[in-house]
C-alpha cells in the first residue's frame, strides 16, 4: 500500500541518505531513524516529517502492491518495461544487493501491470503457426 504516513522499520529518502525509521515516540513528537551508511542515529520531530522524508520500497513490497512475484518483477525489469531498481550499494554493506524503487516507479508499476492482461504474451510466431495448423485441419477435413 503507498501511503504518505511514516512507518517503522521501513526505508526512506533523507536527502542524498538512505534511512531506516527505528522508532516513533508520539507523545515526545519525534521519530529516531538510522542512516544506513554509517549507522548514525539521527531524531527528527514527527510533525512535517513527510516533507523531508521520501519513501522507497524494496522489490518484496512493490510485489505485493501489483501483486506479481518478485521475480515478475525482475523478468520484467530485464525487458526494460518497467522502471529499473536502484541498489542500495557499497554505502550500506547490509542491504549491499537489496532493490528499492522511488513511489513514482511503483506508481508506474502499477499502472503498467494492470493495463497488462493476464496470461502468457503471445507472438506473431506462435499465432501464424496455429492459424496454420488450423487450416491444415479444414483441408484434410475436406478430403
Amino acid at each position: 500500500m503507498i501511503t504518505n504516513k511514516i512507518i517503522v522499520n521501513k526505508f526512506y529518502r533523507f536527502g542524498n541518505d538512505i534511512v531506516k525509521i527505528s522508532k516513533i515516540v508520539k507523545s515526545q513528537n519525534k521519530i529516531l531513524m538510522i542512516k544506513l551508511s554509517n549507522s548514525e542515529q539521527i531524531n527528527m520531530p514527527l510533525e512535517q516529517s513527510d516533507l523531508v522524508l521520501h519513501r522507497i520500497y524494496t522489490i518484496g513490497e512493490v510485489s505485493k502492491i501489483v501483486s506479481k512475484r518478485p521475480d515478475t518483477i525482475r523478468k520484467y525489469e530485464k525487458k526494460n518495461l518497467i522502471p529499473q531498481s536502484k541498489k542500495f550499494g557499497d554505502v550500506c554493506v547490509s542491504y549491499k544487493n537489496w532493490r528499492y524503487y522511488d513511489t513514482q516507479d511503483v506508481h508506474d508499476m502499477v499502472s503498467f501491470f494492470s493495463r497488462r492482461s493476464p496470461g502468457r504474451p503471445v507472438n506473431n510466431k506462435t499465432i501464424k503457426q496455429r492459424i496454420i495448423s488450423i487450416e491444415q485441419q479444414v483441408k484434410m477435413r475436406r478430403k
